[in-house]
């Protein structure tokens, strides 16, 4: 899933469990979101005011037209976010839209503290997503930050091991034991 306020997320999981459990099947949920994640809140979103500040919006509207997926669902939900934001973006304390002004696809950001961002990616938890990418801009530099400030507080699984779901032999698939050229 892309970001969108916590409620329409949770209510989308229930319904998508609804009918997964009548099929007998169990889902894992996933997130992908930007970090914009500094050592306060104003440092962040002076970070996140400061990151569009010289974007053209005519600019931004051409750049997310071109892309592939600029009529799926996902993205004019994105787009839709964008609408209900606030004057700066935001559709919740630390859910900004503003990054999806300049690029289709995710096209929303967690803005704060690293104990704000910790907290909000917990409720994500909560709520029942289990695996997340997460990205940022420009890719090092958010790397890094998040990588030292956020990450190492994060407790990490393996899907895979949690359910048991590890193969006994490599899968015989191209990434596993097909022939590489």
């Amino acid at each position: 899933m892309w970001p969108e306020p916590k409620e329409v997320l949770a209510q989308r999981m229930r319904d998508v469990h609804a009918r997964a459990e009548k099929y007998g099947r169990v889902l894992d949920y996933g997130l992908r979101v930007h970090m914009i994640v500094r050592d306060t809140e104003a440092e962040a979103r002076e970070y996140a005011r400061e990151l569009v500040s010289k974007l053209d919006d005519d600019k931004g509207r051409e750049i997310r037209q071109r892309a592939l997926d600029a009529k799926s669902l996902g993205v004019s939900l994105q787009s839709a976010n964008r609408d209900i934001a606030d004057d700066e973006g935001y559709i919740e304390p630390h859910l900004w839209t503003g990054v999806g002004r300049a690029r289709s696809g995710c096209g929303a950001a967690l803005v704060g503290s690293v104990d704000q961002v910790l907290s909000t990616i917990h409720d994500y938890q909560k709520m029942g997503i289990r695996a997340f990418i997460f990205s940022g801009y420009p890719h090092l530099q958010e790397c890094e930050m998040f990588g030292t400030k956020v990450l190492p507080h994060l407790q990490t699984v393996s899907l895979a091991h949690a359910y048991g779901r590890v193969p006994a032999t490599t899968p015989a698939t191209p990434l596993g034991t097909g022939v590489r050229r």
